[in-house]
């Protein structure tokens, strides 16, 4: 007699993927790496750190570096969020030089959208100076600093370090004080802890005030008008009626006088 042959059972084997990691459109959703995953929800999470010369393409902007993190899967695809930006330690110490003062400043600020961000900043001087000056100086920067957040969402404020605006203007403000040497912002990081959310910005007022002022707005101001206000604009139409009857008796007036001259010198033919 033959034996019957074992079912044998076979394992099923997940295979991995490889799937791509985007940045946000603040950087027109550029690839910044490769996973290679089973399961891509097990990624969401994850942190990563990026330079900033390989999403911009510029090479002055090698001592920075944006941090990520993973927050949703869209197909092969993983989105990202900006968590955070730092500056390089080497960039930092060829900054800071020999008869300058290296003044250092940690704050909490919140964003326009309500977010919580630590900010490390930095500013140096071009020579020695009291401390009556730091103080002054950090306390300018702080309202500086403040003013700039609650205008800006957070991936604003990044786009604002990204292209140096907005240390151009702290240095403005801050020269008047004191020359410095160099103004910038060391470290900033949302205070968030696990997934980041999305940053919901409020309108401004504004945009209420231009919608009463649009044409359908308009039409609803001219439907709702009350009767006496309908009379003082019909009341000039009328000044207008009764002024032509008064055209009518001038033009009566000078017939007649027409004709009582030409009687007169009928008149004064006969005799």
């Amino acid at each position: 007699m033959a034996k019957a042959k074992k079912k044998v059972s076979k394992i099923k084997v997940k295979k991995k993927l490889w799937y791509k990691v985007i940045a946000p459109k603040i950087f027109a959703q550029k690839e910044i790496g490769e996973s290679y995953l089973f399961d891509p929800e097990k990624a969401v999470g994850r942190k990563l750190k990026v330079n900033l010369k390989d999403l911009t393409g510029n090479i002055k902007a090698q001592n920075v570096y944006i941090g990520f993190q993973i927050t949703n899967v869209n197909g092969n695809t993983l989105n990202t969020s900006i968590i955070s930006y730092e500056l390089t330690p080497a960039y930092i110490k060829r900054v800071v030089r020999k008869n300058t003062n290296r003044i250092d400043d940690y704050c909490i600020l919140t964003t326009k959208g309500g977010k919580k961000i630590i900010v490390k900043s930095l500013m140096v001087s071009r020579g020695k100076t009291q401390k009556s000056k730091h103080t002054g100086l950090r306390k300018r920067l702080q309202e500086l600093l403040n003013e700039e957040f609650k205008k800006n969402s957070f991936e604003s404020l990044i786009s604002l370090l990204v292209n140096r605006r907005l240390i151009f203007a702290l240095k403005k403000n801050l020269d008047k004080i004191y020359p410095l040497k160099e103004v910038t912002v060391r470290a900033m990081k949302l205070q968030e802890k696990g997934i980041i959310q999305e940053e919901v910005v409020v309108d401004d007022k504004t945009l209420e005030e231009k919608k009463e002022t649009t044409p359908a707005a308009a039409v609803e101001k001219e439907e709702a008008k009350t009767p006496a206000e309908e009379k003082k604009e019909e009341a000039p139409t009328e000044e207008k009626a009764e002024t032509v009857p008064e055209t009518e008796d001038i033009e009566k007036v000078d017939a007649e006088t027409e004709k009582n001259t030409a009687d007169n010198k009928e008149e004064l033919k006969e005799k």
